[in-house]
């Protein structure tokens, strides 16, 4: 029988480590390539690097790459063009392109000075890989822009990175590739929302909240116009920018929204919800409402008990 050696130390409790690298092994790439539920975007290689010296290379690879700079800066050489990406930048480079990008040090001025940097990247591909790249591109200067550090990216880039720990289990597979697909909506949004207000005054935070504080009336087109101070017009075309729908459409569903939370949570009357909501006429509201969900106020209401 062996003895147990008394020198034998305990294990220690193993440290976080900041630089990951996990490529996806080729029999999964085939899988994911084929899989209706992946074939779309799913990543190829993807990691997480700090410190300064770090670089990337790519040469016309047949696969996109993003860059995302939560604390640190780096030289992006793209299109005989050398550009500083900050804190908070994000890379997106194109399939069958060439760059550089090199993590630098910061200047004493700088209050990232001596503190550990990270970087995130990640190469993906699918049969849409393009179009979720072009989306992001469509507001970016070259591949670059900025969008800060937000708490969700980095938060889908770190259960991205988990799948090394997990295992390529189908199931973990498949959602990992679905978390891809939602940061890069994300990040297609806070593009969107960052452009939209470096290029206006225009506060849609402001407007949904008067619009929130005044559910229970009416709210006209040259309310809102003016509280924007815009024209009915130019209020109105750069509302639609944000929303995809028209400043009163919009209001109507915010509505409808807190109409099925009383259906939900209340005993009201549908009379007295449509009353709440300024709508004197309850035959009116109910067109509203089913117009909007395809049921009635009361069929709604009544949804609740059946599966």
């Amino acid at each position: 029988m062996l003895q147990q050696s008394k020198s034998v130390k305990p294990i220690k409790t193993a440290t976080i480590i900041d630089d990951i690298r996990l490529l996806i092994p080729v029999f999964l790439l085939k899988k994911l390539q084929v899989h209706p539920l992946t074939s779309s975007l799913y990543p190829v290689s993807l990691g997480k690097h700090s410190g300064i010296g770090y670089q990337i290379n790519k040469n016309n690879s047949d696969h996109h790459s993003l860059l995302y700079c939560q604390s640190t800066s780096a030289i992006l050489d793209y299109k005989s063009k050398s550009r500083e990406v900050k804190s908070g930048d994000l890379v997106i480079m194109p399939a069958n392109t060439s760059f550089k990008f090199t993590a630098i040090d910061t200047d004493t001025k700088n209050e990232l000075k001596n503190k550990s940097g990270k970087i995130y990247w990640l190469n993906f591909t699918g049969d849409l890989a393009s179009n979720f790249a072009e989306r992001l591109l469509m507001k970016m200067d070259d591949g670059l822009a900025h969008v800060g550090n937000v708490d969700e990216v980095i938060e889908d880039f770190d259960n991205l990175l988990a799948l090394g720990r997990r295992g390529y289990t189908a199931t973990n597979v498949i959602h990992a590739v679905h978390v891809l697909q939602q940061t890069l909506s994300f990040l297609a949004l806070q593009l969107r929302l960052t452009d939209f207000n470096n290029s206006s005054a225009f506060d849609i935070d402001a407007v949904e909240r008067l619009m929130r504080n005044n559910l229970h009336q009416e709210l006209s087109l040259d309310t809102l116009a003016h509280y924007s101070q815009l024209s009915k017009f130019h209020f109105s075309k750069k509302f639609k920018e944000l929303t995809d729908t028209s400043p009163i459409q919009h209001f109507i569903n915010m509505k409808i929204q807190r109409a099925c939370f009383a259906l939900d949570n209340s005993s009201q009357t549908i009379k007295d919800i449509s009353e709440s909501l300024g709508y004197s006429d309850p035959y009116y509201f109910s067109r509203l409402f089913k117009k909007s969900l395809g049921m009635s106020p009361k069929q709604y209401r009544d949804s609740r008990h059946s599966s």
